[in-house]
């Protein structure tokens, strides 16, 4: 590659809803609740109690289960329903995506992880091939802050040597882009494979 000191040559994946799908709603859907059940499981269980479980503070699913049980008595029978330990399998693998990620690292490219992700969910994760590619990786609940904070873009980037005017994010969170953005890496939001991929080829060429 180009050793201009411009030239991107490392390209910064998420993994939930980019490399990963990641869709509660759909999976509360599958077990037969009613459109009123979904709104209310997506309010107390995947709002700011599941950010919190995706930064570390509460470091088990069960943790997880029963703050929300206390804040939230009358619907314990609905939370028990859902936090379940095969609650993880909600996270499918996307091979499209995880494809164009090896392509790049053939190509040459150094590849990296930021996710917003809970312990357990990365636990289940890791188990798919993208995780063997990649040169690292920096994680929510190991680092107890989650995007779009810009105190986890800068651990990611010290820990690695990463230069930002050379790297490029995928991700599928404006408020993530922008933050990215505002420390000099490139951005690219992911909605479909193609249009990202175009982007961040044309960002590589550049």
């Amino acid at each position: 590659m180009d050793t201009d000191q411009n030239n991107i040559d490392t390209v910064i994946f998420d993994i939930g809803r980019v490399l990963v799908d990641f869709y509660p709603e759909d999976h509360l859907r599958s077990l037969g609740m009613d459109e009123e059940a979904v709104k209310k499981l997506m309010r107390i269980v995947f709002g700011e109690d599941w950010s919190a479980y995706d930064r570390g503070d509460y470091p088990t699913m069960a943790a997880l289960k029963a703050a929300v049980i206390k804040k939230h008595p009358a619907d314990e029978a609905l939370v028990r329903r859902v936090l379940r330990p095969e609650l993880v399998r909600i996270h499918v693998l996307r091979p499209d995506v995880g494809a164009y990620l090896a392509e790049l690292k053939a190509r040459g490219c150094r590849v990296y992880l930021l996710s917003n992700i809970a312990n357990e969910s990365f636990a289940y994760v890791r188990q798919f091939p993208f995780f063997s590619l990649v040169d690292g990786g920096v994680f929510s609940f190991r680092e107890r802050v989650c995007k779009p904070d810009a105190r986890i873009y800068r651990i990611l980037l010290d820990r690695f040597g990463l230069s930002p005017a050379r790297c490029v994010m995928l991700d599928d969170n404006p408020a993530n882009i922008a933050t990215a953005q505002k420390l000099g890496v490139r951005g690219v939001l992911f909605t479909t494979l193609s249009e990202a991929r175009a982007q961040t080829e044309a960002l590589l060429q550049a």
